[in-house]
């Protein structure tokens, strides 16, 4: 994979204008033009903004840059780790949000590109999640209001399925696992699930939006006979009556989801260190986030330990670990490997074409936010947070809320990824802010770096 520094120089000479075969002078060496990239990061582990962070940028055919500073922890040894390890470019983030991007509106697109899911088509048709769905005033809702967060849905249900008052049989334990026992209630809470907005009229980011659309991939994953039962995870289907399930929505569809992705968005791209669950033999090599013992930020102990391996977001946890909201689990070089086949994509590729990418990430309505479909942009005018910087204002985006991002700017033709665990050991407003200011520094830093070499 990726060295702990790797500067590409052929790459960087031809960006230069300069023959790959040229010599490079030693002086190019002392003053490498990235080291401004490099000192942000360092200064973030200084700064305890993340203990440790993965960086990448790449263009269409090269790697630009790649470091990894810092380490999974300030200092304690993780639960699943020997020792604290150095951070390295092959470890593994719990992407959280990243799963809304990259997962589940890819997803999204291949049914769209293929002609089988329609923007404008009713979340309640039948051949979606049906007339339950249409509860307590959701039957209006389209495909496009989830997309761009603006159903209607609060930000997230209310209780947490991973609450006690919402009341999973596991999280009646004090430590609960990470099953799925909780699956048809929470299958069922969502058809129930309220509005607090008028459909269409108001942006609010809610992680229900692409929590019901993983159900929306998930039903015609199996009604198309796109995943057949022996494809979906065992575990996934562990307890449920295989025979009673019909040709309508169905709570298991969050297997057939998780089966979709996998095998045509990860396999079809070789992604080999992507997926949801990592095998408990792998928990070792993935960064850990939060401290979940004690009342910080996110909300009150609720599995009363450091999360390494498993999925930090609560609900996610509660539906088993699988989730269209959060739950993906990556390396920063799987996620320029599918971003790219995206911002670059071609007018023949029967993966993502690029009608069908354009489509998903351009701003759909300037007017109501800087959303695109499942993405969300960089647009200098509606973009408030603007965690891409200075890059440009048609960059498509997403963060995670464990300390993730990913920028694809379409004008520079580059790929920004950085992971960290800004969230270990608590997830605060000083961490909030702190992450901020270190993906605006990141991304300006890598912006004049490129800029500097088109002069």
């Amino acid at each position: 994979m990726f060295g702990l520094l790797v500067v590409v120089v052929g790459a960087l000479a031809a960006l230069a204008g300069v023959p790959a075969t040229s010599a490079v002078p030693a002086r190019l060496h002392r003053a490498d033009p990235w080291t401004s990239v490099s000192d942000v990061l360092h200064a973030g582990v200084v700064d305890h903004a993340f203990p440790g962070a993965v960086a990448l940028v790449v263009n269409k055919t090269a790697t630009m840059y790649s470091n990894a500073v810092g380490a999974f922890t300030y200092g304690l040894p993780p639960p699943f780790s020997q020792g604290n390890p150095a951070m390295h470019s092959d470890a593994k983030f719990d992407l959280a949000s990243l799963t809304k991007v990259l997962a589940t509106t890819t997803a999204t697109m291949t049914f769209y590109q293929r002609g089988e899911l329609q923007l404008d088509e009713l979340v309640s048709s039948d051949r979606l999640l049906g007339a339950p769905y249409a509860q307590n005033g959701k039957g209006p809702i389209k495909v496009l209001n989830l997309l761009l967060h603006n159903s209607g849905y609060p930000p997230d249900p209310y209780p947490g399925y991973w609450s006690k008052a919402f009341a999973c049989p596991a999280t009646q334990q004090r430590d609960p696992p990470e099953v799925f026992t909780c699956q048809s209630q929470i299958f069922t809470a969502l058809m129930k699930q309220t509005l607090e907005n008028p459909i269409g009229k108001k942006y609010v980011y809610s992680d229900l939006s692409m929590i019901t659309m993983m159900y929306v991939v998930g039903t015609l994953a199996r009604r198309l006979n796109y995943i057949s039962q022996a494809q979906v995870r065992p575990d996934c289907l562990a307890g449920v009556d295989v025979s009673s399930i019909s040709d309508t929505a169905h709570p298991v569809d969050q297997c057939y989801y998780e089966a979709y992705v996998r095998k045509f968005v990860i396999e079809r791209l070789n992604l080999d260190h992507t997926g949801f669950l990592p095998p408990k033999n792998e928990w070792g090599n993935c960064v850990p986030t939060w401290n979940d013992t004690t009342p910080d930020a996110p909300g009150p102990g609720y599995r009363n330990r450091v999360i390494q391996g498993q999925v930090s977001d609560q609900n996610a946890y509660a539906l088993g670990g699988i989730a269209g909201h959060a739950g993906l689990f990556s390396t920063a070089g799987d996620i320029a490997v599918l971003t790219r086949r995206i911002l670059f994509a071609e007018h023949g590729d029967d993966f993502v074409n690029k009608t069908t990418a354009h489509k998903f990430t351009t701003a759909y309505n300037l007017t109501q936010s800087s959303r695109a479909l499942g993405w969300d942009t960089n647009n200098y005018q509606m973009n408030t947070y603007r965690g891409c910087a200075n890059l440009s204002s048609t960059t498509f985006t997403h963060t995670g809320y464990t300390g993730t991002e990913v920028c694809n700017d379409p004008e520079r033709g580059i790929i920004t990824v950085l992971l960290t665990n800004r969230v270990y050991p608590k997830a605060d407003d000083e961490s909030e802010a702190k992450i901020h200011a270190y993906r605006q520094k990141f991304n300006n830093a890598v912006r004049a770096v490129v800029d500097a070499m088109w002069a």
